[in-house]
């Protein structure tokens, strides 16, 4: 006998997913803490490399006598050493970063709770196809590049709404690198709708939280022009520096926040999207047969 499929669940509201994002990010913040870590760690390194740059070079004889008297090859293949080390670096803290939020965010919808334990065992079985997807990806904005004219710009618009479901189905749906940029492509072709509009939505808001940095420089800019022509620019008063530089950590520091629900928000429509039938000629109905 023909033995129907159980029902797919709902497709997630877009206001229900904007809430439940929120409330889910409210009580597991931590989400947003993977690209505090990785940026703080990348900052260090660089410090640590040019310190290292300068020490090496001073051990040289590079800032004596006009410049590098002795052991040029060891100075330069010490720099391009450390500048390698350094670029492997940003990689592995670039993979880690994507792979703890993703993960943490599909532990979030699926238990609603998460710890950074979700994002390492994330990291330690996804990595590889993250790197695989972070090809794909390169290839799309290539392709989107060429096609720039063409489209009369169109495709750089399209390049993040097509895109916007890899990460999600690399690390919460488990595909692999090329066949999550299908499945990307696939589920913006099927629900172009909710995509593009949450898409639209989520980077409108991103923009506006991004301003909020802006806002703190842009007085700081005002107040350093010059009074004449040829005059040299003015130096801003300290109160200002200190406001301008106060609100300029707060807007960082949203700018993070809302990295993280973000994250939860793209996951939890692609959790919900993913759930849902779509047609597939290729595959027969599932038959069982009582005795």
């Amino acid at each position: 006998m023909m033995v129907a499929p159980p029902p797919a669940p709902e497709p997630i509201r877009f206001d229900t997913l904007l809430a439940q994002s929120w409330t889910l990010f409210r009580d597991n913040w931590i989400v947003a803490l993977p690209p505090v870590v990785g940026f703080g760690l990348i900052l260090v390194a660089v410090i640590a490399y040019v310190a290292a740059a300068v020490v090496t070079a001073l051990a040289h004889g590079a800032f004596a006598h006009g410049g590098i008297e002795h052991g040029a090859n060891g100075f330069v293949a010490a720099l391009v050493l450390g500048y390698l080390g350094l670029i492997v670096l940003i990689i592995v803290v670039s993979l880690w970063v994507n792979a703890a939020m993703f993960g943490m965010a599909d532990a979030v919808w699926a238990r609603g709770t998460t710890t950074f334990a979700d994002g390492f065992a994330a990291f330690r079985t996804r990595s590889g196809a993250l790197f695989v997807a972070g090809i794909g990806l390169v290839g799309v904005a290539l392709a989107a590049l060429f096609l720039a004219l063409p489209t009369l710009f169109l495709s750089f618009l399209a390049f993040p709404l097509v895109t916007m479901y890899v990460l999600p189905s690399v690390v919460g749906g488990g595909r692999g690198g090329f066949a999550a940029v299908g499945e990307s492509f696939r589920l913006v072709r099927d629900f172009f709708g909710v995509s593009a509009i949450s898409c639209l939505v989520l980077a409108g808001i991103q923009y506006g939280v991004s301003m909020l940095s802006s806002f703190a420089i842009v007085p700081l800019e005002f107040s350093m022009i010059p009074t004449t022509p040829d005059g040299p620019p003015h130096m801003p008063p300290i109160w200002l520096l200190g406001t301008s530089g106060m609100f300029f950590l707060l807007g960082m520091l949203a700018a993070f926040a809302y990295g993280g629900y973000h994250t939860i928000a793209v996951v939890g429509l692609y959790r919900s999207l993913r759930a849902q039938p779509r047609p597939d000629p290729g595959r027969p109905p599932v038959r069982t047969f009582s005795g």
